[in-house]
């Protein structure tokens, strides 16, 4: 039944259809209104009163099409007879038209939402990433300096009592310049590589310390492939050199070890020397790191968040030792930066 009428199944059919795709041509217009008077942003007091027009109109519009049009072909019989009867059946449309056209507004605006959070999302976590790179890349050129300005010192003082031996280094601090710059912009690269770069820098500091300096290696073929930041151990054992093994007497002992502890990898650094000097009066007070130390931790918070440890150990017959604790994997994570707290007695490291 049909406003008290009968009507088959198949009429009724062609009747809601033919609604239907009138509608359907009228949805374009409901869109390029939408996208033009957006709610919830600018004037949408006024949006919302063009919106309410706008539904109205089409409304009254759509179902004057209907009647005139498709009605007579699918149902004759309800073809308004009047021009009274025809503006009863437009007017008793319209909360049917406003319903309409408040669907595809509505649909239209929630989408578009959606898209510009998504938008949103996306470019927030562009702008984190690079952030990230910028703050690595930031903490990476502190680094640099740092270990070239040492190793140009070192050159010096060779460069007037053996200038061979000085041209050497030279070159083998070229090759390893080469080494870093082929990898700018990249936060991590696999134990492997950080290893080798670790050889080259080590092959300079044996020709300055001659004799008085070996390395004793022991890294686990497992581990080669996880991923590390790049340039993370140098610091390392540049403070080892520099606060340990110079200052020792006697032949002095490097030990780098690098193996897995259960989920965990471990990248160990211990030296023979006297370790850092602390009096009675500052013992109970945490070590105070220098840009070596300090640019080492805020590295791998900016790349693993909390999910890392760093632990400074003094060894009691002699020398000390450093360990880093990161997560084994094989895909580089960006992580947050945490602050340092510098205020403490001797520093490990400039």
């Amino acid at each position: 039944m049909l406003y008290g009428k009968e009507m088959s199944w198949r009429d009724a059919a062609l009747y809601e259809m033919s609604f239907t795709w009138i509608w359907a041509a009228a949805t374009p217009l409901v869109l390029i209104l939408s996208r033009k008077f957006p709610v919830g942003r600018g004037e949408s007091r006024r949006n919302v009163v063009v919106h309410f027009l706008a539904a109205v109109t089409l409304a009254i519009a759509t179902k004057a099409i209907w009647d005139f049009t498709a009605l007579p072909l699918v149902a004759p019989s309800m073809v308004p007879k009047s021009g009274a009867d025809f503006v009863k059946s437009v007017f008793r449309a319209v909360d049917f038209g406003t319903l309409h056209y408040l669907i595809v507004a509505i649909c239209h605006h929630t989408f578009e939402y959606y898209r510009r959070y998504e938008d949103g999302r996306l470019r927030a976590s562009q702008l984190e990433a690079k952030l990230a790179t910028a703050q690595l890349a930031a903490l990476k050129m502190q680094l640099h300096p740092h270990f070239l300005f040492n190793t140009l010192h070192s050159i010096s003082e060779l460069i007037h009592d053996d200038p061979r031996r000085a041209e050497s280094m030279i070159v083998r601090l070229s090759d390893f310049l080469r080494m870093t710059l082929e990898h700018v912009g990249v936060p991590e690269v696999p134990l492997s590589e950080e290893i080798d770069f670790l050889k080259r820098y080590l092959e300079i500091e044996q020709m300055r310390f001659e004799d008085r300096l070996s390395v004793e290696w022991t890294v686990d073929p497992e581990v080669m492939d996880v991923r590390v930041p790049n340039l993370i151990l140098q610091p390392i054992v540049e403070n080892a050199l520099k606060h340990g093994i110079s200052k020792n007497a006697g032949a002095g002992v490097l030990k780098i070890v690098c193996r897995r502890e259960e989920d965990r990898l471990a990248m160990r650094v211990t030296d023979n020397g006297p370790g850092p000097q602390r009096t009675a009066l500052d013992l109970d007070q945490p070590l105070r790191e220098g840009v070596g130390l300090n640019n080492t931790r805020s590295r791998l918070t900016r790349i693993y968040g909390g999910d890392h440890r760093i632990d400074l150990h003094r060894i009691p017959q002699g020398g000390f030792e450093v360990t880093l604790r990161v997560p084994l994997r094989l895909k580089p994570r960006p992580g947050e930066l945490c602050e340092s707290n510098p205020e403490a007695a001797p520093v490990i490291g400039d």
